[in-house]
């Protein structure tokens, strides 16, 4: 489930298609950056604010590389790997559950809180 959803992000960014996880969101999901102080709290925020961000990428034509990586928190993270971006490889995402096996909290933070 955490592997196949990672995969699923990494594919919205790489198609500009942020449609590709909608299925994969809880309604109430939240998502939190370490680097912006508001923490989203719902899936319609949050695809609002990844269509947006996914528009901005494709217009400036920034093709964005991940992996998945092991974890120690999380089993799996899905680390950035561009090298475009100076921090490229010192980032990534990592993805909580619920019971329904929804993304409920995804987190983008540095790779030692994976």
């Amino acid at each position: 489930m955490e592997k196949e959803f990672l995969q699923k992000l990494a594919e919205a960014y790489q198609k500009y298609d942020a449609s590709i996880i909608a299925d994969c969101l809880a309604d109430d999901m939240h998502y939190a950056s370490m680097w912006v102080f508001h923490e989203m709290t719902s899936k319609e925020e949050y695809m609002n604010y990844l269509e947006g961000k996914l528009q901005t990428l494709k217009r400036h034509g920034v093709r964005i590389e991940f992996a998945i990586v092991k974890g120690g928190m999380h089993e799996n993270a899905l680390l950035v790997t561009n090298q475009q971006d100076p921090e490229g490889g010192c980032f990534g995402f990592v993805a909580d559950f619920n019971k329904e096996g929804k993304v409920c909290m995804l987190n983008i933070t540095i790779r030692d809180f994976f």
